[in-house]
């Protein structure tokens, strides 16, 4: 059997690979100019953003800094493909069919989006923004900022030079690297994040400003149009060296014919979670996960340069791949490949001694990112069963084999008198994060939870996800328009030379039939299909239109699985929805983690406002010579100085606190008040009571000096976890709502918030509250859609007021923006779902695989019912381990609002604490007694406790008319004890008493 040499292939080829990738960074840079906005805004201009480079003084030397890849690599498969001159790729990628230029409009195009064409004249000027109004979006529709009356810096003129500088360098270096055959994997390594990592100004650059100026496709920016096409066309082109001389250069095709595979890297982080003992044993296996993953993209990114990583979240990668042609040409070896990145893939995991397989795994050929849900699924599912294959963990350490290690479960420790004692790897893991933390890897966020700790030593584990998987897969999709059939038919009156025929009272229908109308010849010449799909011209039949706008962008059923009306709706849905191309696909995951990164910004803050400054410090103590004991380097011991925890971590001869100074010091009082006190420790590992007199005091003079007291645990596309100190968890929830009604609002039906929330004593095991956390997620993920009626409707200054009622019959006010920012109604984003099954409205459209109707929301009416996911709430309070065990309710997110509205009508009202606790733990008693053993109410029971809960809530509370009454219904459903529940139980909040009259 013959070595499989593909891989040898391509790395000797890596610095084409990069460069063509690089290539694809910058081809569309011209871009990145106020003047581009300006021309495309209306204003007259002879700027042309495909030859930006001729405008530089010097004009920017594309050939000066590539042609060293004509002498390198003269020809590829026996052929030349490559462009006359370098400046072609800035030039004509959106011409090009063949060679590499060819490649590279595949890339591009795949990136941009079909629906991203060039529409019929009158429907450019339908969907353009002005100059005056030039504006970048989410991509959820929030008008995000005014481009040219509020420019990022690359629009300015020393953001757009540096923007040139930086691509410069980034050629030159490459043009170095590339000519050294010598350059090693690091180097380029280190090139290519110096280019595009994440603090890369070429990345903040380009992500900062549109790649297409028209409505609605303002949502997509420079850097996702184009790191994605660069990541397909590099793969394009490695698929091009693994095919030799069989590829047809010249075949006018290839920009059409080109496919990609996924290649999906998965490893189950959830086991190393469930199975920390304590936070470090998860925060440090978390930073060997990372490690893993970089090492998987350093091989695929820049060892092989075969790929570029389109999706990330805490379990798995994946990577663009080559895929064969649509014709069936440029087959890889599929099953050679796989097996080969497997082995490469497990060495990597067995280099970093991780215990559990990775899962590696290539797609079937592709022209879109819709099936890498798939991929993502199916990883997912893989990955539930710790070791899903065979897979053998080595010992480490001494021969001894000792106990079991506590946190892997399957190495001996090496200590046969120590059950506690993790094994080598294990404890390395702990010791790495705090490596990574003395050397300020990790930047201003503490690793201690004793710092993060509040005053009642208790802490809050938030955790928080949008439902972000269908957007990813396209079914959320379905309800964003990329135009509107009405507005395109008023703008297009005349197609060619003859009347549109579509009718202009239901437009979506007859477009339906028209289209069912023409499916028994395919005239490419149409006026209809030509103005609404630009590529619709350079087809030749129906079956290959409908398998590239269909089949490919849309988990649809085949052709022939479709009668001519089925093939029609789906094609009419198609061409105006917007698509998940792979450019937006990326721009939503990315979306979602940025959010998250918002927030954790903010939670920074909120858990960082103290009014005690000693709050966020540290303080560094040296021992007097009264101290007798032996400390040990890098230990952490723990004791208390009177009703106050000491925490300190023993560093080259002396103690670093690690705990909540606020509980130590007032905020007026000097660090020396604590000289000569008397600290017993106790080490993490050992019961041995060590003794501190603490003689020399100074605040730590170093990075490590303040500290942000929150520890993010996790934070990808799918889930944001984060420790947060219990004090402020309210505060935190309160911006993650708000934030989240914000920014979200024409898409909040579609893309819910869900928030956990675990609060536990700082001396909780860890183990138990991720139970609690993941029990939370299950709950809350487990929400079905439901259906809400509008019950009443307002429009005023361009927002729709909905009030809606839940099917649990209590109501919620939403607010939707229904206009762009120029002033024109917004036909793009706020639809929603109705329960109905008829198109009642001219913006009303259908979906084709199940039936259901979407709706402007403006064009909704009182009665109409709408299918919402809801947004949910949970919380639970750790008193005992033993809690997460019992049942949780999940609420809807709006009732967080309510439950704090009761809490303020209690603290205005000013009862006492014991009349407080007194009222509700006689009505909890009588609720007992008066439900019978499924936990429903006796016959009368319910209308008893009301009247009961009005007389003890009047009368204890001395409340009475329409604040007894909010009261009462808040007892009615729960909200009153989950309001005294939250605050007095678990934050520990006592009312301020007034005086009564």
């Amino acid at each position: 059997m013959s070595a499989f040499t593909a891989p040898d292939k391509l790395r000797e080829h890596r610095s084409l690979l990069l460069a063509m990738e690089c290539v694809g960074w910058f081809h569309m840079l011209g871009k990145c100019r106020a003047e581009f906005l300006r021309k495309y805004g209306g204003q007259k201009t002879d700027y042309d953003d495909l030859r930006w480079f001729a405008k530089e003084s010097p004009p920017f030397p594309w050939d000066d800094l590539l042609s060293w890849l004509r002498r390198a690599y003269p020809q590829l498969g026996g052929l030349n493909p490559w462009p006359e001159s370098f400046t072609e790729f800035v030039e004509k990628h959106r011409e090009s069919n063949s060679g590499l230029l060819g490649l590279l409009q595949a890339g591009h195009g795949m990136a941009s989006g079909i629906e991203k064409q060039s529409y019929a004249e009158n429907t450019v000027r339908y969907l353009a923004q002005d100059a005056t109004h030039m504006w970048i979006a989410s991509p959820f529709g929030q008008p995000r900022r005014n481009l040219l009356a509020d420019p990022p810096d690359v629009l300015t003129a020393s953001g757009w030079a540096r923007l040139v500088g930086e691509a410069r360098r980034v050629l030159e270096e490459l043009q170095q690297l590339g000519s050294n055959k010598n350059t090693n994997l690091d180097t380029w390594w280190n090139w290519r994040d110096s280019a595009i990592g994440p603090r890369a100004f070429i990345r903040s650059a380009l992500a900062s400003t549109v790649a297409e100026t028209r409505l609605p496709n303002n949502d997509v920016t420079v850097w996702d149009q184009s790191y994605v096409a660069a990541a397909l066309f590099k793969s394009a082109v490695a698929g091009v060296i693994l095919e030799g001389s069989a590829l047809p250069w010249s075949d006018g095709r290839i920009k059409h014919k080109t496919r990609w595979r996924l290649l999906t890297v998965g490893m189950g982080a959830d086991h190393y979670e469930a199975r920390a003992v304590r936070i470090g044993d998860w925060t440090g296996a978390r930073l060997a996960l990372d490690r893993f993953f970089s090492d998987v993209r350093r091989l695929v990114e820049v060892d092989l340069a075969v790929g570029s990583v389109l999706y990330v979240d805490g379990s798995m990668h994946v990577f663009s791949f080559p895929g064969e042609r649509d014709d069936g040409g440029g087959a890889i070896e599929e099953s050679e490949w796989r097996d080969w990145l497997r082995g490469e893939i497990d060495g990597l995991a067995r280099k970093l001694d991780l215990e559990t397989p990775p899962h590696c795994d290539l797609s079937a050929p592709t022209r879109s990112l819709v099936p890498m849900t798939n991929a993502i699924t199916a990883t997912r599912c893989r990955l539930a069963l710790p070791v899903h294959r065979p897979w053998t963990v080595a010992p480490s350490g001494p021969a001894t084999p000792g106990h079991t290690c506590p946190v892997c479960l399957v190495r001996p420790n090496g200590d046969p008198t120590d059950k506690q004692k993790p094994c080598a790897p294990c404890r390395d893991r702990r010791n790495h994060r705090l490596r990574a933390w003395l050397e300020g890897q990790l930047g201003d966020d503490t690793i201690w939870i004793t710092e993060v700790a509040d005053g009642n030593d208790r802490l809050a584990l938030l955790t928080l996800s949008l439902d972000i998987e269908p957007w990813l897969d396209g079914t959320r999709v379905d309800a964003l328009r990329a135009q509107a059939a009405p507005e395109w038919r008023r703008h297009n009156q005349v197609l060619g030379n003859t009347a549109n025929p579509v009718d202009t009272d239901r437009p979506f229908e007859s477009l339906i039939q028209y289209v069912k109308s023409q499916l028994g010849a395919f005239n490419r010449k149409d006026p209809v299909l030509s103005s609404l799909q630009e590529g619709y011209r350079h087809e030749s039949d129906w079956r290959t239109f409908f398998s590239k706008i269909v089949e490919d962008r849309a988990k649809a059923p085949a052709w022939d699985e479709l009668d001519d009306s089925g093939r029609a709706r789906w094609i009419v849905h198609q061409l105006f929805r917007k698509l998940p191309s792979p450019g937006r696909v990326y721009r939503f995951w990315r979306e979602s983690e940025a959010f998250f990164g918002r927030l954790l910004a903010r939670f920074r803050e909120e858990a960082a406002a103290d009014a005690n400054r000693w709050r966020v410090r540290r303080l560094e103590l040296e021992a007097g010579n009264g101290s007798s004991t032996v400390w040990q380097e890098g230990e952490v011991y723990n004791g208390r100085l009177g009703e106050a925890p000491v925490s300190v971590l023993y560093r080259e001869g002396r103690f670093v606190t690690v705990c909540n100074l606020s509980r130590l010091l007032r905020n007026e009082a000097a660090a020396d008040g604590l000289r000569g006190k008397v600290v017993e420790l106790r080490g993490d590992d050992h019961d041995q009571v060590m003794e501190l007199v603490v003689n020399r005091i100074r605040e730590v003079p170093s990075r490590l000096g303040t500290y942000h007291p929150v520890i993010p645990l996790e934070l990808s596309p799918l889930r944001f976890r984060v420790l947060v100190p219990l004090e402020a968890a309210s505060r935190c929830v309160d911006l993650a709502y708000n934030n989240w009604k914000q920014e979200m609002s024409r898409v909040w039906d579609r893309l819910p918030l869900r928030i956990g929330v675990v609060a536990f004593p700082r001396m909780v095991p860890f183990q138990a509250v991720i139970e609690a956390a993941r029990s939370l997620e299950h709950i809350l993920h487990a929400a079905a859609d439901e259906i809400w009626r509008v019950a009443e409707r307002e429009v005023r200054e361009g927002v729709v007021s909905l009030r809606l009622v839940r099917p649990d019959g209590e109501t919620e006010l939403r607010a939707v923006p229904v206009s762009l920012p120029d002033g024109r109604r917004d036909v793009f984003y706020p639809y929603v779902r109705v329960s109905d099954r008829r198109l009642r409205a001219p913006l009303d459209f259908g979906n084709p695989q199940d039936g259901r109707i979407y709706r402007h929301v403006q064009d909704v009416w009182p009665g109409d019912g709408m299918v919402v996911a809801p947004a949910r709430i949970a919380t639970v309070f750790l008193e005992s381990t033993g809690r997460r065990f019992e049942p949780v309710l999940p609420r809807p997110l709006a009732a967080w609002d309510r439950m704090q509205d009761v809490w303020r009508l209690l603290e205005r009202s000013g009862p006492s604490q014991a009349a407080l606790r007194g009222a509700w733990s006689e009505l909890a008693e009588r609720a007992e007694a008066w439900r019978g053993p499924d936990g429903g109410w006796l016959p009368g029971g319910r209308e008893a406790w009301l009247a009961l809960a009005r007389a003890l809530l009047g009368e204890r509370l001395d409340v009475g008319g329409a604040a007894l009454d909010h009261l009462v219904e808040a007892a009615a459903d729960g909200t009153l004890e989950w309001a005294i529940e939250w605050h007095v139980v678990t934050l520990k909040q006592r009312i301020r008493e007034v005086a009564h009259a």
